[in-house]
């Protein structure tokens, strides 16, 4: 949340994540306590646990509740197990992001992502691989969300000297997505990996090659990530042309019911027969662009 203007607010100082960052208590009208994170450039330069902060004399740009009551024990335990940068920087990309989008992100993320860029950092240091076998599906499916995980990697470079490669970029779309979307990272997860799937058949059953840069590829993804979404949420729209497709697009339909299978097994939804038949008329279209 962004500070109200013209009311000055009391705070205790809990903890100093870095110059910009710091974890705080804060007081109200009836000696209620809560803990939040306060953000603002220089706010936590030179100063220590116990140090009080106005409102009205310091520059405070954000304020965040950290974690939901259910959660304070899990923060409180990243608190004490990770670099206290990691969380203050962890806390300026939140920041960046919600304000890029204009909204506010799923307080989850603020330990999810913590904890994800402090062991990103300890594994590229240590000489680790970090494979994404879902990176070209994750730059189409979120774009948005993947540009601004380009812009937090700059940022944990700038701050860490770590070098962080694309792979890790896809990674923390993931977080990002999740946080917007308020369904959590495995569903994100769960659809790239789905969608993967799903184009390896097509290309086998078309036999064709598609390049991750293309624009055929990029509709196709495009396509059934929302041809996931409407079937999850129960949207799909009636097809007038089904019965001509399943006669005169035989094969491309016989694909379409492939597919269909895959996502049943994989996701335990029926797709209605009206999403089979867009999805022929998708496969159908694909392959005469690659004729």
């Amino acid at each position: 949340m962004t500070l109200k203007e013209g009311s000055n607010q009391i705070y205790e100082i809990k903890k100093v994540f870095n110059n910009n960052v710091v974890l705080a208590i804060k007081k109200n009208n009836y000696n209620q306590t809560n803990e939040v994170i306060l953000l603002g450039k220089g706010l936590g330069f030179a100063k220590n646990q116990g140090d009080i902060l106005s409102s009205d004399k310091c520059n405070i740009e954000k304020e965040f509740i950290p974690v939901n009551e259910e959660k304070k024990e899990q923060y409180q335990q990243l608190v004490e197990n990770v670099n206290e940068e990691i969380i203050g920087l962890t806390t300026e990309i939140i920041a960046m992001v919600s304000n890029e989008l204009n909204e506010e992100l799923d307080k989850h993320i603020h330990i999810a992502l913590a904890d994800h860029i402090a062991f990103a950092l300890k594994r590229i240091k240590e000489g680790m691989d970090i494979v994404n076998p879902f990176l070209p599906e994750t730059k189409t499916l979120y774009y948005k969300e993947y540009n601004l995980a380009k812009r937090a990697a700059k940022m944990i470079e700038e701050r860490s000297g770590v070098p962080i490669p694309e792979s890790e970029v896809g990674f923390i779309t993931f977080h990002i997505h999740g946080a917007r979307s308020n369904r959590g990272r495995s569903r994100a997860v769960k659809y790239t990996s789905l969608i993967k799937k799903m184009i390896n058949v097509i290309e086998k059953e078309l036999d064709i090659e598609l390049t991750s840069e293309s624009l055929n590829y990029a509709r196709l993804v495009t396509h059934l990530r929302f041809a996931l979404e409407r079937i999850e949420e129960n949207k799909t729209n009636q097809n007038p042309l089904l019965e001509k497709i399943k006669n005169d697009l035989n094969f491309s339909y016989q694909v379409a019911d492939k597919l269909s299978l895959m996502i049943y097994e994989e996701l335990e939804l029926k797709v209605p027969e009206d999403e089979k038949g867009y999805l022929a008329m998708h496969l159908e279209r694909l392959k005469k662009n690659l004729m």
